[in-house]
């Protein structure tokens, strides 16, 4: 017997957020992508008609299908005052309650990845398609992207409306061949992935610096992308190892007061074993082929740190030649500075001093948090207190969250003394 559920807005924001992509990957594909905006109505019309259905009644015992019902049965009246065509599916008995027509997951998961894959079209910017990505896969709000992001509401919408008017304009569909699906799809939607776990696992410019459902949405991508026939290539698993393989140290990386616990701090018998399993069983697939990624190294410095068990068993060296690969094969400011804290623990805080001071990819990142907190540890191992202080405050003033500046300020507070 389903029961009245005493938070019934939180189940609903929670199974929304798992739902509302593969619903709208679904109506649109039946009802055509051309009426995208009527879908996306329509299902923020059955999360509506659920908060107030199940905050009075019980709660269905298949909460899913009820949302797809309802969404269906919303979309349906939209079409018929639009007079539009209305699909055959939509017109069978309609019940919220309970529908023997609800999808299976696996058709599910196809028409996600449809959606997914219409997202990310070649013709779209970077930025277009993940913030495209962002809001129809992964059902998040324009602020919630406008604060991954770091800009404007304003400058989200703009740019999700010119991405679907581009698609519409170009008659772009869900049907899309298995070979351009690999071959010119699958990177630009792991990237989208990739970003999405990185705006939820550190968010210097953000007032929440850690914002772990940003994470679950791109480990679930990934997890579904890794077994998907179509898209289960050796770079897909290379970020889904990647990925599992740092949010196991989730749990010991927040302290009770919500702080940030540094790698050097952490109780590593607190970081999830099972999400460690599965990165090295993913990293292991991800071997089997000759593709080399940035997703390879980086998943490969994951496996050294999951391997150790403490900073001081850890195989720096190691890990410095993969961040040297890294550096050669895909340079980035943000490669090069990790490098740097690498070379601390493999070769002292002098030479990391030295490699941060002469490194001209750095200079593009040098009024960034995460750069004066770098230097800031750096002269603190050097037991040089006033540059240390000096590093730690400027990080302090470049930190949009409160926790993190309060964390810095702290730090220079304590490094004087």
């Amino acid at each position: 017997m389903p029961s009245r559920a005493p938070d019934a807005r939180g189940l609903v924001a929670d199974l929304f957020r798992r739902e509302s992509g593969r619903l709208i990957a679904l109506l649109a594909n039946r009802a055509g992508v051309a009426r995208i905006d009527m879908v996306e109505d329509a299902v923020q019309d059955a999360l509506v008609s659920a908060m107030r259905n199940w905050s009075i009644n019980a709660v269905p015992a298949n909460p899913s299908a009820w949302l797809y019902t309802a969404a269906r049965n919303a979309l349906t009246d939209k079409l018929r005052r639009a007079r539009f065509e209305v699909p055959e599916e939509f017109t069978q008995e309609r019940s919220a309650e309970a529908d023997n027509s609800f999808p299976s997951e696996h058709a599910f998961n196809d028409e996600l990845l449809r959606l997914i894959a219409f997202c990310c079209h070649p013709s779209l910017t970077p930025a277009s398609q993940l913030a495209l990505t962002l809001r129809l896969a992964c059902g998040l709000s324009v602020e919630e992207i406008a604060h991954a992001l770091l800009t404007s509401s304003q400058s989200i919408v703009q740019r999700i409306v010119r991405a679907k008017r581009e698609l519409r304009d170009a008659d772009v569909t869900f049907d899309i061949a298995p070979r351009e699906l690999v071959q010119e799809r699958l990177p630009r939607i792991l990237n989208a992935i990739y970003l999405l776990f990185d705006a939820g696992y550190l968010s210097p410019r953000h007032p929440q610096w850690f914002r772990p459902l940003l994470c679950d949405d791109a480990l679930r991508l990934v997890r579904m992308l890794a077994d998907h026939p179509l898209t289960a290539e050796p770079e897909t698993h290379a970020l889904a190892a990647l990925l599992h393989l740092t949010a196991a140290r989730s749990p010991a990386r927040v302290d009770d007061e919500g702080r940030p616990v540094p790698l050097a701090k952490q109780d590593r018998s607190r970081w999830n074993q099972a999400a460690i399993n599965a990165g090295m069983e993913f990293f292991s697939r991800s071997i089997r082929g000759e593709a080399l990624t940035r997703y390879h190294i980086e998943a490969a410095i994951a496996t050294v740190h999951a391997g150790a068990a403490s900073m001081e068993t850890t195989d720096w060296a190691q890990i410095v030649r993969h961040y040297d690969q890294l550096c050669e094969s895909f340079p980035s400011p943000v490669a090069t500075l990790n490098r740097v804290i690498a070379l601390r623990y493999a070769r002292g805080a002098q030479e990391a001093l030295l490699a941060l001071r002469a490194s001209d990819e750095l200079h593009a990142i040098q009024d960034t948090m995460v750069y004066h907190a770098t230097m800031a540890e750096l002269h603190e191992a050097l037991e040089e207190h006033d540059q240390a202080a000096a590093a730690f405050g400027a990080a302090a003033e470049l930190a949009e969250s409160d926790t993190l500046a309060e964390l810095f300020r702290r730090r220079a507070r304590a490094v004087k003394k």
